[in-house]
């Protein structure tokens, strides 16, 4: 993993969405299997009043930085920082779309603080979650 500097990045650009399908075995490997969870459990999740099981938040918030690792290698891992806000529940058989955008380059120091404003959709292009991400990356 290298780190990337600031001037290979510039405000506006998009980062290449990720798609994940979410299967319910991934959801089952994610926290283990447990009975009378909204996770693991499709009749609970039902009785709870989700059409399925749902992906635990953390699990979605893993793809969005699994996108920032790819973007910025080293200077996402050493410094990056995260902050989400679910909207709605991603669920067991939901294929999820998580997009980016570089909203702001800021200078601090020896190092460029970069925002990269976050969405998560389903399928169906419903919005399933916003965040931003923040992370400090060399000049040159």
């Amino acid at each position: 993993m290298s780190l990337k500097s600031a001037a290979s990045i510039n405000v506006g650009d998009e980062l290449k969405p990720r798609v994940k399908n979410i299967a319910q075995r991934q959801i089952d490997a994610y926290s283990g299997v447990r009975p009378k969870s909204i996770h693991t459990d499709a009749e609970w999740a039902k009785q709870k009043g989700f059409d399925a099981p749902l992906a635990q938040g953390l699990m979605s918030t893993a793809y969005v930085s699994q996108m920032m690792v790819d973007l910025l290698g080293d200077g996402f891992v050493r410094g990056g920082k995260i902050n989400v806000a679910f909207i709605k529940p991603v669920l067991a058989g939901d294929t999820l779309t998580v997009h980016g955008t570089v909203k702001s380059k800021e200078p601090e120091g020896e190092r460029t603080r970069v925002t990269v404003d976050r969405k998560s959709t389903r399928l169906n292009s419903s919005h399933l979650g916003i965040s931003y991400a923040v992370f400090c990356l060399k000049k040159k």
